[in-house]
């Protein structure tokens, strides 16, 4: 969906002044997940029809590190009894500047989400008694510059370079910023094959996830009676955790994901649900869940946290023992399936569509 020539932009003038609270009477106390919750049900409720899937769910990812930030900026005021006053010019640059593991094709597909993301928090702020948003009048151009200085930047630190002296020392992340230019008369557009040449060799650098590299194949091999008894051990107990669940929370892409893990950890580790460890999931996520697993672009936002959900599903069953020791061994488990499966999505946009959509 194209955002329109930055001339055509409707102008929005956005008050300074601190407005009062809402209501005089005392917050309770604050709730990260219940905040963040709310604000990312109104943005599916108010925004998903409107576009395209691939778009919308790039708009979700981002979504979640403005709420992230804006808490973060402004952690003293959401945790008492003021109101913040959140700038989001400033919250949304460092919350991509933070998004340093997503492919190219991210960068370029936020921009025509960007206008309506600060009018949603503008809006919501309006009648939050947490905080208001500000932002000044939208410049498409700007917002395309500060997408095509991220790109740079994360060239250069996904082969290792330390960026704040090398823009200490060159210009080459403005040399390369600028090279993503393709400027028009009335619009600076990106020069798209330029950027898809770029990052030709290049893939994003997640942070990797704990302990994978202390995981060894149990024996024996599992035989393949064993594997199909898991495999309908799977069936079974994931149709359970879907009827469980809330409407459509648990959605198909979910559910193949979640298949993947049981199929995969037997394959791969002759590991059955029962003998599951942090240690292996991770690994099992890390070097092979997509060799299971083919994502969809559906509910990819917040995917992973399943993972835990579902474990905590299979703990009340009493069909694996020792959560605890489980979770706190796979915190970093929800955000890698998240990114990972948002990244290989991505890279099998080519140019073209992806040109269509920015």
């Amino acid at each position: 969906m194209k955002q329109g020539k930055s001339a055509q932009i409707k102008k929005i003038r956005h008050t300074q002044k601190k407005q009062k609270l809402v209501s005089k009477d005392k917050l309770p106390e604050f709730n990260y997940n219940q905040f963040s919750g709310f604000l990312r049900a109104r943005y599916y409720l108010t925004h998903h029809q409107k576009y395209n899937k691939e778009v919308f769910e790039v708009a979700s990812f981002f979504l979640d590190d403005v709420i992230a930030m804006m808490v973060n900026q402004n952690f003293t005021q959401f945790t008492s009894n003021e109101r913040a006053i959140v700038k989001l010019n400033e919250v949304m640059q460092a919350a991509l500047v933070n998004s340093d593991d997503k492919d190219w094709r991210y960068f370029v597909l936020l921009v025509p989400v960007l206008y309506d993301m600060q009018q949603f928090f503008v809006k919501e702020g309006s009648v939050n008694a947490r905080f208001v948003a500000q932002a000044p009048n939208f410049d498409i151009n700007f917002w395309r510059m500060i997408m095509r200085t991220v790109m740079a930047v994360n060239f250069f630190k996904w082969q290792g370079k330390d960026v704040a002296e090398l823009m200490q020392k060159s210009n080459a992340v403005d040399d390369l910023q600028f090279k993503f230019l393709s400027e028009n008369e009335q619009d600076d557009d990106f020069n798209l094959v330029i950027i898809a040449e770029t990052f030709r060799e290049l893939t994003p650098k997640i942070k990797p996830l704990q302990a994978i590299e202390t995981v060894v194949k149990l024996e024996p091999d599992l035989n393949e009676l064993e594997i199909q008894a898991e495999l309908e051990y799977a069936d079974k107990k994931l149709l359970q955790f879907q009827e469980a669940s809330v409407k459509d929370v648990v959605s198909d892409n979910v559910v193949s994901m979640l298949y993947a893990f049981h199929e995969g950890m037997a394959k791969e580790y002759n590991a059955t649900h029962d003998l599951w460890d942090a240690k292996t999931l991770n690994a099992f996520a890390s070097e092979h869940l997509l060799d299971y697993w083919i994502p969809e672009w559906d509910n990819l936002d917040g995917i992973g946290g399943e993972v835990k959900s579902y474990l905590t599903f299979l703990s009340k069953k009493q069909a694996i023992y020792g959560l605890g020791e489980l979770l706190s061994g796979i915190t970093d488990i929800d955000r890698y399936i998240d990114v990972i499966s948002l990244n290989h999505l991505l890279q099998q946009k080519n140019v073209k569509f992806i040109e269509e959509l920015a």
